[in-house]
């Protein structure tokens, strides 16, 4: 199936901002799986047992405008256990090891372009939980003539992974099942019907994309079991005397 982007409307900030990375934009984010079964059921394990024993809290989050981050259950239903916890280091390795190749694709390569994470996260979805449609390095303010615009407030996040841990299944009854909850690209969508790309994952799949509105989306609500992502941010930083 062939995609196409719904072109962002950015502030003048952003399109003057020559600080982020020149990527080569492509409207197809590849759904891969980079780590075996056993291991996402063991990870899903820690996961479930340190949320069922109280370890998790609500999700910060932030409404599509000009606000401060806070807890609300209009534009983010979610929990947020720690990335500390036993053996998510595999995940997260797993995800870096992706992320690399990812980049090189999308021009960034190894010889030109060090990674390095500034931020990460391991998140529960159950029923009724969702995020709405976002960037996640930006946000919508009113710009000079009135129209929503994106401007940049996570200036260091340019490349974001996701990983789950869980498999989206129709009925979602399994103890690492869950149904709903589909990721949702709202600005690639389908050259002839229009419909947004849906990304359907299962345990062990992952994704790769730049942090920036050309990719924006959201996560549709769970409608039964429990969804599990590692999500982590890089920086994509030029290596000093490297030639582009």
């Amino acid at each position: 199936m062939t995609y196409r982007f719904l072109p962002p409307r950015l502030s003048k900030a952003t399109i003057e901002d020559h600080s982020a990375p020149a990527w080569k934009l492509s409207p197809d984010v590849p759904l891969v799986t980079q780590l075996d079964a056993e291991t996402c059921r063991d990870l899903a394990e820690v996961v479930l047992q340190a949320h069922e024993a109280g370890q998790s809290w609500e999700s910060r989050t932030r409404y599509a405008g000009p606000t401060p981050w806070n807890v609300n259950n209009k534009f983010r239903s979610s929990k947020n256990l720690p990335t500390s916890l036993p053996s998510l280091s595999a995940g997260y390795d797993a995800l870096h090891a992706y992320a690399r190749s990812a980049a090189a694709r999308m021009g960034l390569g190894t010889e030109t372009h060090e990674l390095s994470a500034v931020d990460e996260q391991c998140l529960v979805y159950q029923t009724g939980d969702h995020i709405g449609d976002h960037a996640d390095d930006s946000a919508l303010a009113p710009g000079e003539a009135g129209e929503a615009e994106w401007n940049v407030i996570k200036p260091d996040r340019h490349l974001v992974g996701i990983l789950w841990l869980t498999t989206q299944t129709p009925g979602g009854s399994g103890r690492h099942e869950f149904a709903g909850g589909t990721f949702r690209f709202n600005s690639l969508v389908h050259q002839e019907t229009g419909e947004p790309l849906d990304i359907r994952p299962t345990a062990g799949s992952m994704i790769v994309f730049p942090a920036n509105p050309w990719f924006r989306h959201e996560v549709l609500t769970v409608t039964a079991g429990t969804r599990i992502a590692l999500t982590r941010w890089w920086k994509a930083s030029p290596i000093r005397g490297a030639s582009r």
